[in-house]
């Protein structure tokens, strides 16, 4: 079921929110149910359900982008790969193309530092997504504040 409030998605599908500056990657975290946050003084780990989601927002609308947020979905859920928080002042901020968060709750901001945050309820995005709060629930992904028109369920898989 596709509306602006509820998509249905299973953990074989990746949920794309298209924006005219940037994209939004949603995968449920599905059977892996711990997930490792790196930060510059300590590891967290966190245990998620399986409804619970990974996003991960990019800065642009280019297929290059589309194909990298698959992967790094891919990557964090499949492989295992720990998220990295990067301290406010690193230089590779300005150079992050995408960036992550896991669990049962989304919000997207602008006005963060891209790569930075650690809590995982806060993820940056480009400005028409700003306010957009992502929900995961049974069987799908519960939107607030979401507007973009074109929102697709595509396969999960590389």
């Amino acid at each position: 079921m596709l509306n602006k409030n509820f998509v249905s998605l299973n953990d074989t599908e990746m949920l794309l929110l298209y924006g005219k500056s940037g994209i939004i990657g949603i995968v449920k975290a599905g059977i892996n149910n711990l997930y490792f946050i790196e930060t510059e003084k300590e590891e967290i780990v966190l245990g998620l359900e399986p409804d619970d989601l990974l996003v991960a927002s990019g800065f642009n609308t280019e297929k290059v982008t589309i194909n990298a947020i698959k992967c790094v979905l891919y990557m964090i859920r499949e492989v295992g790969t720990p998220l990295i928080i990067l301290p406010k002042q690193h230089p590779a901020t300005k150079r992050l193309k995408i960036v992550t968060s896991v669990g049962n709750r989304t919000c997207i901001s602008c006005d963060i530092t891209p790569g930075t945050h650690p809590n995982q309820q806060m993820l940056c995005g480009v400005e028409e997504f700003n306010g957009v709060e992502i929900l995961g629930v049974p069987g799908g992904v519960k939107f607030k504040n979401l507007y973009p028109d074109n929102i697709e369920v595509v396969p999960f898989v590389i």
